[in-house]
């Protein structure tokens, strides 16, 4: 870019001496003798911009070689109105570094809409890619099609950035005993709660039969059900009939609700661990038992009654206290009862209780906050991997929270070695709206980010426990990756009969003419392969677990 400048100088100052000589001869000695002075000085300026930008180039150069640049793909808040200066700042730092003295990076950052197509068509014009971020893009499809470098040769003479993460944690960067990127750290596993305001449960329920019914692992549907329809029965007489529960079916198709733990093993096929049997979420026994129930709260007036057309964000939350609300919503959040209570009743406005539906940690085969891997195309491999390594271990704190936060005095105020204020946003995160910032769990380790004033202290202390600790159950289907190249067509066929019918069902907006349309959906599923499917991705991950075995 810095090159660029200068060669723009040296343009501007050929472009003036031609100007210069092009105008007419004078007779009068005096004003050719004042061109000629002109002249040479512009092009003595001509000379003198160009030897700047030798020099500028030459001192780009290193012992190590030629100058080398980096092109780095991710997902993000896209390129803001900052975000040059931010990377200018960056490759400075970055030169300070043992390694990385003739490196530069170059920020290729798109928004969540962006990023998929602008990497298909970086890939698609062979453009330079070194450097490529997972979030957004299918994993196994990119390590299929031979995208990225496998690390298992780098990684052994690297024990520092190995043993940054927890061992569970690379085997999620990894597919067929090779690893292919370096997992962005963050919190591995939230838990789920029943989060209602204190005022109603008070007054019209039973905290502590809640607890027992839904911390027991033998609870059925039926059994949570009874509990949450005696609490809205409650709450109706004493605070009207606008007061509303969220679908129970909406608890058991995605996790956020009663469900038993389980693993993703691609788009809506599921497979739950304590059997790893695979099954279509929107199908399996207590999901179909849940849309019975769901079709008989809204015939009761438990479910709101446009609830096909409605925002649920408009009645749960923060709206909980609304005439018309629900009188409880489902969050994934960390830590104990208290701690969790004390953190909604702050962002909500009113005190809440949060109930735990489990009481244990899971954490699962996928992994949200993917990885940055290196391009099987990369020409400097050992450089990208040396970046990555500074975003993820201590070494590179400084550099990483550049990335994250900006530049001091511009973007935030530091007040102490742990502690800043962001000076364009309140919460954990800055979003597109502002001249920059980065999503610090796409970009690195977010344990080495800096807490600013959205931030709570104790929370990165909590989540490594929550990594570390030694009672979390953890996925038997950790680096299991999906191979769906011989079923896409019937993947496609059965996402778009789900769009179709999936959500009138969770929803409970057919009442008691549930079944006829649960049938229907069944009958047009298996129609488009659903059998096939299921089969398929049943032999690979039994496969995959006879490896584990071995």
């Amino acid at each position: 870019m810095m090159k660029m400048k200068k060669l723009g100088a040296l343009g501007l100052a050929v472009i003036m001496a031609a100007s210069l000589a092009g105008c007419g001869a004078s007779t009068d000695t005096a004003e050719t003798g004042a061109a000629a002075e002109t002249a040479q000085a512009q092009t003595e300026a001509a000379d003198a911009a160009e030897t700047e930008a030798a020099a500028e180039e030459a001192a780009a150069q290193t012992e190590d070689g030629e100058a080398v640049t980096l092109e780095w793909y991710y997902r993000g808040n896209g390129i803001q109105k900052d975000t040059e200066m931010v990377e200018e700042a960056f490759n400075e730092l970055l030169k300070t570094y043992p390694g990385m003295e003739n490196v530069s990076v170059n920020f290729n950052c798109y928004t969540g809409d962006e990023y998929s197509n602008a990497v298909i068509l970086a890939q698609s014009a062979d453009k330079q890619i070194d450097i490529l971020n997972t979030v957004g893009l299918d994993f196994a499809e990119e390590v299929e099609k031979g995208t990225y470098l496998p690390l298992n040769d780098m990684l052994a003479e690297n024990e520092t950035l190995v043993s940054t993460l927890p061992d569970w944690l690379w085997d999620l960067g990894s597919i067929g005993g090779n690893i292919y990127i370096v997992p962005n750290y963050q919190r591995a596993a939230n838990l789920m709660y029943l989060t209602t305001p204190k005022a109603y449960l008070d007054q019209y329920g039973d905290k502590e039969k809640m607890e027992t019914v839904f911390q027991d692992p033998d609870s059925t549907v039926e059994d949570i059900a009874a509990v949450l329809e005696e609490y809205c029965q409650a709450v109706q007489a004493g605070e009207g009939a606008t007061k509303y529960m969220p679908p129970l079916a909406t608890m058991y198709y995605s996790q956020y609700g009663f469900m038993d733990n389980f693993d993703k093993i691609n788009g809506e096929f599921i497979a739950f661990n304590k059997d790893n049997k695979v099954v279509n979420q929107y199908l399996y026994d207590e999901v179909k038992e849940a849309y019975r129930i769901s079709g008989e709260w809204y015939e009761k007036g438990y479910i709101h009654p446009d609830i096909m057309t409605i925002s649920a964000s408009d009645f749960q939350a923060g709206n909980m206290m609304n005439e018309v609300s629900y009188i409880f919503c489902i969050n994934n959040q960390a830590g104990d009862e208290e701690k969790v209570s004390e953190y909604y009743s702050q962002s909500y406005g009113f005190d809440t209780y949060a109930i735990p539906i489990k009481t244990n940690y899971y954490i699962t085969n996928t992994w949200s906050a993917g990885g940055n891997g290196v391009t099987a195309k990369c020409e400097h491999p050992d450089k990208a991997l040396r970046l990555i390594e500074l975003m993820t271990t201590e070494e590179g704190k400084d550099l990483y929270n550049l990335m994250v936060y900006g530049i001091e005095g511009v973007h935030y105020e530091k007040i102490d070695d742990t502690h800043i204020t962001t000076l364009e946003y309140d919460g954990t995160q800055g979003g597109v709206d502002t001249s920059y910032a980065g999503i610090k769990w796409i970009i690195g380790n977010t344990f080495n980010a800096y807490l600013n004033q959205g931030c709570v202290d104790g929370d990165n202390e909590l989540a490594l426990e929550i990594n570390n600790a030694e009672d979390n159950e953890i996925s038997n289907l950790m680096g299991f990756n999906a191979s769906v190249e011989s079923i896409s067509t019937q993947l496609e066929q059965i996402s778009a009969v789900s769009q179709e019918y999936a959500s009138s069902l969770y929803n409970g907006a057919l009442g008691s003419g549930w079944e006829d349309q649960y049938n229907a959906y069944v009958e047009k599923l298996e129609n488009a392969g659903l059998n096939e499917v299921l089969t398929e991705l049943q032999s690979q991950v039994d496969e995959f677990l006879a490896g584990q075995t071995e």
